[in-house]
């Protein structure tokens, strides 16, 4: 679902030399290499409060709550109960300081500080009208690209738009509802934007993770972007689709949860050129509940380190995978809360 500075990599990998050094190239039980890691370091993921009155901001080292912000007046009320406030985190920057926050018709900018708490707020911006109410509750998702220039929704028409942060001009490319829609929306630099695209058509070899080319004609998203990654392919690795796709920002990388059998998954990493498999960062296990929690959580910036989870919480650098003890948040199906971005 979903959403970093040289200062704030340099301390991660700091705090993670020793558990690389230690872990190989194969994962390893979790265990405490975050102990003892600066605040500074820390990855923060943003969710919901109680009632969507506030918006948390954790820290996924300690799991602890590093602040709380409230609604601002005039962030809109549920249209089933009234006074009651939308307000939840709705994308973020891969910078892991930097989030936009949502109300009913409008959002805001937040800044974060090492330490986790909020440095600024802008705001409000107008969210366009045909992004509104397009997510799974009525709420829509923005992924922002790393200069922060940019983001892109889906709209609840089935379309891709891209929206300037700066002006507010938007472009959309239609995808036909009786075609099927786009998903897992994440941007390489200010250009690129991947996709994963699930086909409702009988023909179904359109399906599978695309790449979008936001230079080209607003036409259609199917003919203007290219298709890497076939669902209904043949892929390596006995893997017999994907879901939960990302883009690393450098546009070199996707990495992505791979079904290998019914309710069982690990996580890929596949070349964004060529499409084909490089790596299977995390063995396939079986996911827990009746959802698909094996994703991305973080990248940062180079895209040559995130953060996945997939069983095991841990750091994907390069084709190696550490495991770490990371607070994540639950996403097992069971209890999947769609409001939180990292």
């Amino acid at each position: 679902m979903r959403l970093l500075p040289a200062a704030l990599l340099a301390a991660l990998l700091a705090a993670l030399s020793l558990a690389c050094s230690a872990a190989g190239s194969a994962p390893q039980p979790a265990g405490t290499a975050a102990s003892g890691a600066p605040a500074s370091s820390a990855p923060f993921y943003l969710e919901p409060g109680s009632g969507t009155t506030a918006v948390s901001v954790i820290n996924g080292f300690t799991g602890r709550t590093t602040a709380t912000i409230p609604a601002p007046a005039g962030t809109g009320t549920f249209p089933w109960a009234s006074n009651r406030p939308i307000w939840y985190p709705c994308g973020a920057v891969p910078d892991d300081r930097t989030f936009l926050l949502c109300g009913t018709h409008q959002y805001w900018e937040l800044r974060l500080g090492g330490d986790g708490k909020p440095q600024s707020m802008s705001g409000p911006a107008d969210i366009p009208v045909a992004a509104r109410n397009n997510g799974s509750n009525g709420e829509p998702e923005f992924a922002v690209s790393p200069d922060q220039r940019l983001a892109a929704v889906t709209t609840d028409a089935g379309n891709i738009m891209v929206l300037s942060l700066v002006t507010g001009a938007t472009r959309s490319w239609a995808i036909p509802a009786a075609d099927g829609y786009a998903t897992n929306l994440s941007w390489a630099g200010d250009r690129y934007l991947a996709f994963l695209f699930v086909s409702r058509s009988a023909d179904n070899s359109a399906g599978g993770v695309r790449v979008l080319d936001t230079a080209s004609a607003a036409t259609s998203a199917l003919t203007a972007s290219r298709l890497v990654i076939n669902n209904e392919g043949s892929l390596a690795g006995g893997i017999t689709g994907v879901f939960n796709p990302v883009i690393t920002p450098d546009g070199s990388k996707i990495v992505t949860a791979a079904w290998t059998s019914f309710n069982v998954a690990g996580l890929a990493e596949f070349s964004a050129q060529t499409g084909h498999l490089i790596a299977m960062l995390i063995p396939a296990t079986s996911m827990p509940g009746h959802g698909s929690p094996c994703q991305v959580l973080w990248t940062d910036v180079s895209g040559a380190h995130l953060i996945a989870y997939c069983g095991t919480a841990g750091v994907v650098n390069g084709t190696r995978f550490s495991p770490l003890n990371l607070h994540v948040p639950n996403t097992s199906g069971i209890d999947f809360n769609d409001g939180v971005v990292w």
